[in-house]
């Protein structure tokens, strides 16, 4: 557990660094820019500022970028056009005909009269019960527990990514190793085919009549064939 929350602090610092860039980079992305480019231009900006060639922790950035830590935090514009509108205050008003004051506050509220006798309303019955609205308490979460486990499952993932990382690792080690023994096995198998067919050559020059040649031809044949003998340590037949 140690290492691996070790393994996970270096790796949170360059996580955090990477989704800096990509961030920045995807809120103001460029006309027509795909998700694959924002990736390399943020890859770019991290490479340039923080002086590496490339950022080689993709597969982790891409388990924890949903996570509530990393989630790009939406910016509210207060003074531009996209501000939320200020409601006005209800404004009171005199009617033309009966001189009751009316008050009106947007279009999808109803009109009211001021003037109206909150007693003419129908009482409510007394045989049923008035209903009263209980507050219940909301339930606190404990931060600091959800926040343990959150990371602990974010450094479980990445250490079982970089364990799959290593076992493939080792298995294309281990299929390295398997062709190279193959071939080796084919080089000395060939070598040994390639050492019977000449075998099978010199053989054959060794079993042939040299006795038809004449003398000058016939002294050349018989040192061929006593390189040949030597060669293989067979017997030297008689000449």
């Amino acid at each position: 557990m140690d290492q691996m929350t070790s393994k996970w602090t270096d790796l949170n610092g360059k996580i955090s660094k990477f989704n800096a860039c990509f961030i920045q980079k995807n809120r103001n992305p460029q006309s027509g820019a795909s998700e694959a480019t924002i990736m390399q231009q943020a890859t770019a900006e991290y490479c340039k500022m923080y002086k590496k060639r490339t950022f080689p922790h993709v597969a982790a950035w891409e388990v924890v970028r949903h996570h509530p830590k990393w989630v790009p935090v939406e910016l509210v514009d207060t003074h531009g056009p996209t501000a939320p509108k200020k409601r006005g205050g209800s404004k009171r008003s005199k009617t033309s005909e009966s001189g009751n004051y009316t008050t009106s506050a947007s279009d999808n509220l109803p009109q009211m009269n001021l003037n109206d006798d909150p007693l003419d309303e129908p009482d409510q019955p007394l045989d049923e019960p008035v209903e009263e609205d209980t507050l219940t308490r909301p339930r606190r979460r404990r931060g600091g527990e959800s926040s343990s486990k959150g990371k602990e499952a974010v450094a479980e993932s990445i250490f079982r990514i970089e364990e799959e990382k290593m076992t493939q690792f080792k298995k294309a080690e281990q299929r390295k190793e398997t062709m190279m023994s193959l071939k080796v096995e084919r080089e000395q198998a060939y070598k040994e085919h390639l050492k019977t067919i000449e075998r099978q050559n010199d053989l054959k020059i060794l079993c042939e009549n040299h006795a038809h040649l004449d003398a000058s031809f016939k002294s050349v044949v018989i040192e061929q064939k006593r390189a040949i003998c030597a060669k293989w340590g067979w017997e030297m037949p008689s000449v």
